[in-house]
């Protein structure tokens, strides 16, 4: 068992020692620069009552209490519960760099669980297939999509993102063959993307689309439902803005395994796209603003 759970866990202690443990446990930043001293000074008690609470947890004294206490601090041991992290009022930077890092853990793992090698040929399947992808997002999802249009033309993918209502209808109604529709939504339940999608099916446009659930409403539509979690998915009560980064990390995820899917199928040639675009780019575009 880690020094911090025996920290959490242990209920023989007197007052004093109580005082250290909540001190050692609602500070974990400032212990690094924190001598024995300073402990005591802290928590109203004397060098030598930490020195004895350090001995109490097994430990030669507080140096090498420190050590252990640091390390399991570092592996992200100071978290209550893991599998359920929310932002709280009383935070500190130490269980802030903790909880983000557990929160982007805990949904790529939700996310790669969910993916299959089937699934994964099947989409390279229609990477292979479409020459243009066309994004449909909402709000902060824009930004996704965006970012996912940069790297699939690098893929030598034409990709773009439509997000005003009126392009959006009309680019479903007269999208010709070719194009692969890729829709992300945090719901699954927006019913303009909805609607949208309904316009790509009687046009006959694949789908491929991001979203928490295979029941939601989009999930259903679907030719390709592609999961990518938020916290109320993966056990945890959504009442905070860990919801936003928990599934833009999914997805994000998701749209970087999918232009690696395109980029690796044809190799070569967008290798030698991306040789010759560095190569133009160095010679007149980079430089355009400098003096001649």
């Amino acid at each position: 068992m880690s020094l911090i759970n025996d920290l959490k866990q242990t209920s023989q202690l007197t007052e004093r020692e109580n005082d250290i443990r909540s001190y050692f446990l609602s500070h974990p930043e400032h212990i690094a620069n924190m001598s024995c001293q300073d402990i005591g000074k802290a928590t109203y008690t004397s060098a030598s009552t930490v020195t004895r609470f350090c001995q109490k947890f097994g430990c030669k004294g507080y140096p090498d209490f420190k050590v252990r206490f640091l390390s399991d601090v570092k592996s992200g041991q100071i978290l209550d519960d893991p599998a359920s992290v929310q932002l709280s009022e009383r935070e500190n930077m130490v269980t802030l760099l903790s909880k983000v890092s557990e929160v982007q853990t805990q949904a790529l793992d939700a996310t790669r669980k969910a993916l299959s090698l089937s699934q994964l040929l099947r989409i390279q399947r229609l990477l292979l297939e479409h020459l243009y992808i066309d994004f449909y997002a909402y709000d902060t999802n824009i930004h996704l999509a965006r970012y996912a249009v940069s790297q699939f033309f690098h893929a030598g993918k034409i990709a773009t993102v439509y997000s005003e209502t009126d392009i959006q209808v009309l680019n479903t109604l007269i999208a010709p063959a070719g194009h692969l529709a890729i829709l992300i939504s945090h719901t699954g339940e927006n019913f303009k993307l909805i609607e949208l999608t309904r316009l790509l099916r009687r046009n006959g446009t694949t789908t491929i689309i991001i979203t928490s659930g295979k029941e939601t409403t989009l999930g259903k539509m679907a030719d390709e439902f592609l999961y990518a979690p938020r916290p109320s998915a993966i056990g945890e009560v959504e009442t905070d803005k860990l919801s936003i980064p928990t599934f833009f990390t999914a997805s994000k995820y998701l749209l970087d395994l999918m232009f690696s899917i395109a980029f690796s199928a044809q190799y070569a040639k967008n290798m030698s796209l991306n040789h010759r675009y560095d190569t133009l780019g160095a010679l007149t575009f980079w430089g355009l603003n400098e003096p001649r």
